[in-house]
Formats: C-alpha cells, sequence, structure tokens
C-alpha cells in the first residue's frame, strides 16, 4: 500500500498556525519504497490574511533553531507560494482520488492534521483526506523506543523531516514485522 507521509513547518502550535512549508513523500509503510517528493514554502503575509496565526513563543523557539533551519525557513519565504497554490499544489501531488492512495501519516495527528485541515478550511475548503486515512509516527514511535534510525538532513525543514519520518516508520514497521515472524 503507498502511503504519503506529510510534515509542517509553522509559526504556532495551535490549529489555527500559519504554515511555512509543507513536505510530503511518497512511501511504502511495510517496505523500503521512497518515492516522489514535494516541498513547498508558503506565504506567511498570504496565512494571515486567510486568518492563520503567528505565536511569538513559536517564533522566539524558532530564533532558537539551528542556522540551516532558520535560512530555510528564512530563504524560503522568497520564493513562498500563496496558501491557496501550495494546498492546491499538494492536491495535485497527493490525488487523494487516486485508488493507490491509502494512508497519510504525521508525526504527530494532533498537530499537522487539525493545522492542514484549519488552512484548508480558511481558503473555504474541506480537507480531502478522510479520518480513517491518517496515522502517525509518534504512536509507533513509543510503541518501539528501541529503534530508532540516523538523521539525515535538516531538522526542521519540512521536506529533509518528512523523508527522515518515513524511513522510520519503514524500519520500525519492517523490525517489529520480522520480530514477529
Amino acid at each position: 500500500m503507498s502511503a504519503i507521509m506529510i510534515d509542517l513547518e509553522t509559526m504556532d502550535n495551535r490549529p489555527t498556525s500559519a504554515i511555512a512549508s509543507i513536505g510530503a513523500v511518497w512511501f511504502e509503510p511495510c517496505g523500503s519504497w521512497i518515492g516522489r517528493t514535494f516541498h513547498m514554502h508558503v506565504d506567511l503575509v498570504d496565512c494571515q490574511r486567510h486568518g492563520l496565526t503567528i505565536g511569538a513563543d513559536t517564533v522566539l523557539w524558532w530564533l532558537g533553531q539551528s542556522e540551516e533551519a532558520i535560512a530555510s525557513l528564512r530563504n524560503g519565504q522568497d520564493c513562498a507560494a500563496p496558501l491557496v497554490t501550495a494546498l492546491e499544489a499538494l492536491d495535485a501531488f497527493v490525488d487523494f482520488d487516486d485508488p493507490e492512495f491509502g494512508e497519510i501519516w504525521c508525526n504527530w495527528t494532533s498537530f499537522d492534521f487539525p493545522i492542514l485541515a484549519n488552512a484548508y478550511r480558511s481558503i473555504g475548503c474541506k480537507a480531502p483526506w478522510n479520518h480513517w486515512h491518517e496515522r502517525d509516527l509518534g504512536t509507533i514511535k513509543s510503541l518501539s523506543p528501541d529503534l530508532r534510525i540516523e538523521r539525515s538532513g535538516t531538522h526542521h525543514n519540512a521536506l529533509d523531516d518528512a523523508l527522515h519520518q518515513a524511513r522510520l516508520v519503514q524500519h520500525i514497521l519492517t523490525s517489529r514485522n520480522e520480530a514477529f515472524a
């Protein structure tokens, strides 16, 4: 079954948060296949025009991140897309109506999914996935604390995080399946 891993970089920790960037990757949860990727920066001023929020605590948190993460966030705003364009591009990348689409993953369902769903609402659309498609890495990480992989890429870069999270799902699920075989 094919799945999508999505990661958001945001400017607040509430469901109303402005989205700074979206990263996504097609992958096979119980295999080793990693497919096409998606990465788009979202215009923060445009997010605010749509009623999305920027929280001071999150801005201060960002200021404490690595130089690479801050540079990615800052430089991404130079070529950032309007919110509508970014969400339309994500829809085209995922194609939620495709019969191959099975699951949509994120690190924590209580963070990324509500923010993304609210962003869709802010542009007058419904989230294009159903709740039964949602999966989260956080739960399986907590059930398998001994199963981790080496991190590559920049922490808090949406695409690098999505790739790492997809590979970690694969590692945990294949390791657990082998243990029970």
